[in-house]
C-alpha cells in the first residue's frame, strides 16, 4: 500500500482544484512547526488508546518519537497537550464502548482515487454490528480553521474506505463522521446513509478522472482549464505564488494596471449607478488575495534563502528580537549579590482567567467561585458570509435616529 496524492487530507483542494496537484508538485512538501506538534499529539492519542487503560497524563514531561518528512523528531509532551489530548480520548472512548475500536488504521482509497494501492490513515474507526455503522472520527488538533464534519471531503474518504475494508464483516447501513478540536473545544458530526455517501463516492471519482487528466496535459495554457481557484481550496495550496489561475482572479478582481483607478477597480458588469454591486464580489475575494500576498512574500523569500535569484529583491537582517538574559540563574544571583529587594528583581501576575480554569477545572466548586471574578468583553461586529453558523446581528440605520425636519411634525 502507498500515501495516496491524491490524499483525503487533500481532498478539499484536489476535488475542488483538479489542476492543483500538477503546480504543488513543483515545490517542496515542508512541514511547519506546527504540523509537527499536531503530529505529536496524534502519536500521542494513539498510544493512549491502543493502550486502553491510561491517559496522556502519565506522559507529561516525556517526549514522544517519529518520524517526519525523514527526520527523526523528539516532541516534548506538555501537560496542555495532554489535556487536549485526554478530552480527545475521552470523546473516543465514550463513542467506542462496546463496540470495535480501530487505531490509527490504513484504509484503502484507491478504488475511488484510481491509483494502485492508494490508502489514507484515518485516526479512528469504530465499528458499531448493533446498530449497523461505522464511525470514523478524525482529531484536529490545530487551531487556526473551525473545521465542520458536515459535507467534509476528507472524513467521508475515511469513511469509504472503511466501508470498503471492514465492509464483509457485515452489513452497514450508516456511517458517522467526527471531527473533534480540543484546542478549540469544537466537536462536529455528521450521520448520513451509505446510499447517501456511494454518491459522494460517484463524484470524488469523477475529480478523481480530472485531475489525472490534468496530469496529462502539456502547458500552461492547457492545465488552465483544471485550475479553479477558491478560498478553501486556495488555503493551504504550495502553488498560490505563482498559480496562472490565482493570479487572473485577482488581476480581475482588483485591476491590473500599475497606477489603477477606483473605475478600473469595479468590473464592467457592475451597476455604475448603485455602485454597492461591487462590494459582495469584492468582499468574497478579500481572503484569496490576503492569502495570496501572504503566499507571494513567502515564496520570494523561500528562493532567495535557497541562493535563486528573484529580480529587483535581497535578503537583508531584520530587526533584532528582544533582549533576554542568557542564563536567567545566573542573571539571578548577580541580582541577589546587589542585595535587590524580592520586587526588583521580579514581576508577579496573576495566572490568567484561561490557565485557571485548567487548574480549576477539576474542582467545580473552587473554579465556581472564580468565574464569578471574570469578566470578557462583549464580541465586535464582524463581517461574514451568509453561511456562517452564527446569527445575524440587528443593526438599526442610523437614519431613524434622526426626524425629517422638512416635514410637519403630527
Amino acid at each position: 500500500m502507498a500515501h495516496a496524492k491524491l490524499s483525503p487530507s487533500g481532498a478539499h483542494r484536489w476535488m475542488r482544484c483538479p489542476g492543483s496537484g500538477v503546480l504543488e508538485a513543483q515545490y517542496p512538501d515542508e512541514s511547519s512547526s506546527y504540523a509537527r506538534e499536531g503530529t505529536a499529539a496524534h502519536e500521542l492519542a494513539a498510544l493512549v488508546l491502543e493502550d486502553g487503560e491510561t491517559t496522556a497524563q502519565a506522559y507529561v514531561g516525556k517526549r514522544i518519537a517519529y518520524n517526519d518528512h525523514g527526520d527523526d523528531v523528539q516532541w516534548p509532551i506538555t501537560q496542555d497537550m495532554a489535556d487536549y489530548v485526554d478530552d480527545y480520548v475521552k470523546l473516543v472512548r465514550e463513542r467506542a464502548e462496546g463496540k470495535t475500536l480501530l487505531v490509527e488504521r490504513k484504509l484503502p482509497i484507491d478504488h475511488i482515487t484510481g491509483e494502485t494501492g492508494a490508502t489514507g490513515t484515518s485516526d479512528v474507526v469504530i465499528i458499531d454490528h448493533v446498530n449497523a455503522e461505522i464511525v470514523v472520527i478524525d482529531l484536529k488538533y490545530g487551531m487556526g480553521v473551525r473545521v465542520s464534519a458536515i459535507e467534509n471531503e476528507q472524513a467521508q474518504l475515511y469513511a469509504l474506505g472503511a466501508l470498503e475494508e471492514y465492509g464483509v464483516v457485515g452489513e452497514f447501513n450508516h456511517v458517522s463522521m467526527i471531527i473533534h478540536q480540543p484546542r478549540l473545544n469544537h466537536v462536529s458530526e455528521w450521520t448520513i446513509t451509505v446510499e447517501v455517501l456511494r454518491r459522494f463516492a460517484s463524484q470524488a471519482r469523477h475529480k478523481a478522472e480530472q485531475c489525472d487528466l490534468a496530469r496529462s496535459v502539456d502547458g500552461e495554457d492547457a492545465l488552465a482549464a483544471f485550475l479553479q481557484p477558491g478560498e478553501k481550496q486556495c488555503r493551504f495550496c504550495r502553488a498560490k505564488a505563482t498559480c496562472p489561475a490565482l493570479r487572473a482572479e485577482l488581476v480581475n478582481v482588483v485591476g491590473g494596471s500599475d497606477a489603477a483607478t477606483a473605475d478600473e477597480f469595479v468590473p464592467e458588469t457592475v451597476d455604475m449607478q448603485t455602485g454597492d454591486n461591487y462590494l459582495p464580489i469584492a468582499m468574497a475575494k478579500v481572503s484569496m488575495v490576503e492569502d495570496w500576498c501572504k503566499a507571494v512574500r513567502a515564496e520570494v523569500e523561500r528562493r532567495l534563502l535557497a541562493g535563486q535569484q528573484v529580480d529587483g529583491y535581497k535578503l537583508v537582517v531584520g530587526r533584532r528580537g528582544p533582549r533576554k538574559w542568557d542564563d536567567p540563574d545566573v542573571i539571578e544571583q548577580v541580582f541577589k549579590g546587589f542585595r535587590l529587594r524580592q520586587d526588583e528583581m521580579y514581576d508577579f501576575n496573576l495566572i490568567s482567567p484561561t490557565t485557571a480554569e485548567r487548574v480549576f477545572k477539576k474542582n467545580p466548586k473552587r473554579w465556581a467561585k472564580v468565574q464569578a471574578c471574570i469578566t470578557q468583553s462583549a464580541g465586535k461586529p464582524s463581517v461574514a458570509h451568509v453561511t456562517d453558523m452564527r446569527s445575524a446581528l440587528t443593526v438599526q440605520s442610523v437614519a431613524d435616529d434622526f426626524r425629517d425636519l422638512t416635514q410637519p411634525e403630527n
